[in-house]
């Protein structure tokens, strides 16, 4: 069975334990995973077998953008994974996915439904030469109206051009490039109907991540036969990934099937 080569980018010093499951548990369904990073030889954390590799190799570290007012570097990631379609890599997959199931090679295009009409960027493949890579690429440039904006925002960006001048893109609102601009360009390109259903990638709400911190039957009782992956939202697990998983508790489950050590203290310079 061919499987998707996954990909994804990361930034920083060291990998922390939830990124070490995500790798474990892709390298256990039988994935290639590459790690890119503007630091290769420094990264830390990375689990044996993993291949890291230069990010520069797909953009430049000069265009990893970051969102001027609070110094995340999710816009730059976010322009990242679209250069990684557009050189055909692969697979692009954040690194908060616990893989119960590997991903095929059989589709032209992957990605998922996080709730009716709204497309998560988590995980994304497409064909490199697609209409779809092309308007990805090309849709994000300064000072313009993002076409998927509703009226109230289209209406706030357009005084704000008025009142401010040009916008540049480390200008925008925090998350514009994301989930939005895939959503919009898979509509426009009419592939839709290659979206996977929510249960597939997105088993666990946005609402309720904490419940990976939970007992284990909490989020099975969220998982189906068709879940491939869970999406542990990292952004919602601060505090909670700073500290190894209580025991039974769904990442303390996982962190067992798949042989994570949850110490992240060993990795510190």
């Amino acid at each position: 069975m061919s499987l998707l080569p996954l990909h994804s980018l990361w930034v920083g010093p060291k990998l922390n334990y939830l990124e070490r499951l995500c790798l474990a548990s892709a390298k256990a369904m039988g994935h290639e995973f590459t790690l890119w990073s503007y630091d290769p030889q420094s990264l830390m954390g990375v689990p044996r077998g993993t291949t890291v590799r230069d990010a520069a190799e797909v953009m430049p570290q000069e265009r990893l953008l970051r969102y001027r007012d609070s110094g995340s570097v999710a816009l730059g990631a976010n322009l990242w994974r679209i250069e990684l379609l557009a050189k055909g890599f692969g697979c692009w997959v954040d690194m908060d996915f616990i893989f119960l199931r590997p991903l095929k090679n059989d589709a032209s295009y992957v990605f998922g439904l996080e709730y009716e009409g709204w497309i998560n960027n988590a995980v994304i493949y497409a064909p490199a030469d697609s209409a779809l890579v092309s308007d990805l690429q090309s849709l994000p440039r300064p000072n313009m109206v993002p076409p998927w904006y509703g009226p109230r925002n289209r209406l706030k960006f357009l005084w704000r051009r008025w009142r401010e001048g040009p916008i540049e893109l480390e200008d925008y609102p925090w998350g514009t490039f994301s989930a939005g601009l895939l959503t919009h360009a898979i509509k426009r390109n009419k592939v839709m109907d290659q979206a996977s259903s929510p249960e597939v990638f997105y088993p666990v709400r946005y609402k309720d991540a904490l419940s990976l911190y939970q007992p284990a039957n909490v989020v099975k009782a969220m998982l189906t036969e068709r879940t491939r992956a869970v999406h542990m939202w990292h952004s919602r697990l601060q505090g909670l990934r700073d500290a190894p998983p209580a025991p039974g508790s769904f990442i303390d489950e996982m962190c067992l099937r798949f042989e994570v050590d949850t110490d992240d203290s060993k990795y510190d310079r």
